[in-house]
């Protein structure tokens, strides 16, 4: 972190003339010392100013503050190193939790409460939860601060690993798993937006994907972990209780100094709220009033009706899927059918509302006429698809098909999470090289598409073969070509203001779209497995199959590895998630057609290549491919001029 930090997501890049005055007030022209800073007073805002001139001010003040920083010696690149070191901790807590509670613990808990089929259902909810919330996180982050908002995840983080650990109910444990999905998102979003703010463009893939560098560490750790609460699940949970407050109090720490020491010298900085940072308010505290009108603008400014109405379409049109086939009646039942007539009419009246209603819609005509952004879009809904068909019960079917201990499962499971979380930086290394990302990208969206196929035998079920499984996971691990790409690339094709709302966009669709992956896997698994089971266990009574079909601990406790009874379930399992990964497979091909409509910035100095502006507002030089070249004349002339686009 050795470049400038920029003005806070959200915030206009300067022109020329506001660059000029930073230069002018925060330091010399021939580099010397630092002169007079915008101060809070000398760059107050007119009230008669229209919020562009607002947001012109605001952003001076924080590149005034950024150079500050910047200039101030020991303790200014102390301060910066802390905060790359408690983001580090952040993401560090993050991969524990994901490493475990997801893929290990959520399995353990819904067979203890005997409801391994419900599996599903919670990965649906809670991934819908997830992608809701993105956007209340983000515009809390600009109604406060970025601590702030971090303690408010903290707190939602803290809560839901109480809750599941103590539940009693999968009711109960649910409700838990939906309060940590908040936490979740928050990390998500603050993370990728604070590295958009303090990288350019070359760097940009590099330190957005050393986010995940944790996960290396935590996954072999996980196995260790799993396993001694393999059997004992509920202190696994309440562990994060303690170790997640722990690992996020620095970064917490870290951006309250900044927001402090901004206040010192009567500048703001990048932890302090939206308002303050665009000059339309001061620092000092407001009364009720103030905040509750603050508070209205904030909920308009989100489309809170929009969001309400999209979460309730997606619930009810989603869940039946998972629901469908232990319902009285199945598909016929009238709860199902009116849930999913419901669920579409609220998606139909959601586009009505946005087109005609909505004051702020989700998507403003900017970002929905991006080409960019579409591609993107598309790309990142489909990628969490598959991936969420093909997972969602990828770890019980490894779980009941191999012998293997408890530790080797797990570190199974995260053969590919350790591997794109090693390849991630190299990819951002070889962009800071080439400068370039597109033809990365296809390459990481062929490989993904090779990993599916590998699991699918051509009778159509899933492989059991081990060395099979682990080149498919490997291979697994080049889609990080794919998706560091198309982290960069849409990030690059919004102006600096559109960042944080673009990241926000991308990540509450592709959320969602996870949440679809898991209503189709949860589909085809309650619709298929049970018969299934009853065809291939014919010698076992049918109260005996129901329970080893809602509790996989059993069937892999109760029966050894060959026993006839382990072996049908283990036909059974593979003929089913074969069909799983053949879904998953059909669908992963949309991201790789997807990708050539993608166009391929120039990765230099520049924060984004609408503005081509550098992190402290100065206008960067960027070359530009063929600029003199003539029109292509021949089809394959066109098609080459095409992928190689770059504006």
């Amino acid at each position: 972190m050795s470049k400038p930090a920029a003005p806070d997501a959200g915030q206009p890049e300067v022109n020329a003339a506001g660059s000029s005055q930073i230069d002018a007030n925060a330091a010399g022209k021939d580099g010397g010392p630092v002169g007079t800073v915008l101060s809070r007073e000398d760059s107050k805002p007119n009230p008669a100013s229209d919020s562009e001139g607002h947001t012109e001010v605001g952003v001076s003040k924080v590149e005034a503050f950024n150079k500050v920083l910047y200039q101030s010696g020991k303790s200014g690149k102390i301060l910066l190193w802390l905060l790359g070191v408690s983001i580090g901790l952040t993401m560090f807590a993050y991969a524990l939790d994901q490493g475990i509670t997801t893929s290990v613990f959520n399995v353990l808990a819904s067979s203890t409460f005997g409801t391994h089929s419900s599996l599903a259902a919670v990965s649906t909810a809670s991934q819908i939860i997830r992608a809701i919330s993105k956007p209340f996180i983000g515009k809390l982050a600009d109604i406060t601060s970025r601590p702030t908002t971090y303690v408010v995840i903290l707190v939602f983080y803290v809560v839901g690993f109480v809750v599941a650990a103590s539940a009693n109910t999968f009711a109960a444990y649910t409700i838990g798993v939906s309060f940590t999905s908040v936490g979740k998102s928050g990390l998500d979003l603050l993370s990728d937006i604070i590295v958009g703010d303090l990288t350019p463009l070359e760097w940009r893939g590099f330190f957005g994907a050393a986010l995940a560098l944790p996960f290396v560490v935590t996954v072999p750790v996980n196995g260790f972990i799993a396993d001694g609460f393999y059997d004992n699940w509920r202190w696994g949970l309440g562990m994060f209780a303690i170790i997640v407050p722990v690992l996020l109090m620095p970064a917490i720490f870290t951006l309250y100094s900044m927001q402090r020491r901004g206040e010192k010298l009567g500048m703001v900085t990048m932890a302090d709220s939206a308002r303050v940072r665009t000059g339309v308010d001061e620092t000092f505290s407001r009364g009720f009033g103030y905040w509750a009108k603050l508070l209205y603008q904030g909920l308009i400014d989100i489309d809170i009706i929009g969001l309400i109405i999209l979460g309730f379409a997606f619930s009810l049109i989603l869940l039946p899927f998972t629901l469908a086939k232990t319902a009285k009646g199945g598909w016929g039942n009238a709860s199902i059918i009116a849930m999913l007539v419901v669920g579409f009419v609220l998606l139909i009246l959601f586009v009505l509302f946005e087109m005609y209603v909505a004051k702020k819609p989700l998507m403003t005509k900017r970002i929905i006429q991006n080409r960019t952004f579409l591609a993107a879009v598309t790309i990142y809904t489909f990628n969490q698809m598959a991936s969420s068909v093909r997972n969602t019960y990828f770890s019980s079917y490894i779980l009941i098909i191999k012998n293997w201990t408890n530790y080797q499962w797990i570190i199974f499971l995260g053969i590919t999470t350790m591997g794109l979380s090693l390849i991630g930086p190299i990819v951002g290394l070889i962009q800071r090289k080439t400068h370039r990302y597109k033809s990365l990208m296809v390459f990481g969206a062929a490989a993904r598409l090779l990993a599916y196929g590998l699991l699918v035998k051509p009778n159509g079920s899933m492989v059991q073969d081990t060395a099979r499984l682990v080149l498919a996971q490997l291979i697994f691990c080049l889609g990080s070509f794919n998706v560091v790409g198309v982290r960069v690339g849409s990030q690059a094709s919004v102006p600096h203001e559109d960042m944080a709302s673009m990241i926000s966009l991308l990540t509450l669709w592709s959320t969602l779209g996870s949440s679809i992956g898991s209503a189709v896997s949860s589909a085809i698994w309650t619709n298929e497995m049970l018969d299934r089971m009853y065809k291939e266990l014919p010698g076992v009574s049918q109260e005996k199959v129901l329970e080893l079909y809602n509790d996989i601990k059993a069937l892999r406790s109760d029966y050894a590895f060959n026993d006839p009874v382990r072996q049908g379930a283990i036909r059974a399992y593979s003929a089913i998630n074969g069909h799983i990964a053949t879904c998953a497979l059909v669908l992963a091909a949309v991201p790789l057609i997807a990708t050539f409509f993608m166009p391929d910035f120039y990765l230099g100095k520049q924060q984004n290549a609408v503005t081509s502006t550098g992190l402290d507002g100065e206008r960067v030089d960027v070359p530009r491919r063929d600029e003199n070249a003539d029109q292509p004349k021949t089809f394959w002339g066109k098609v080459v001029a095409f992928y190689r686009k770059d504006s």
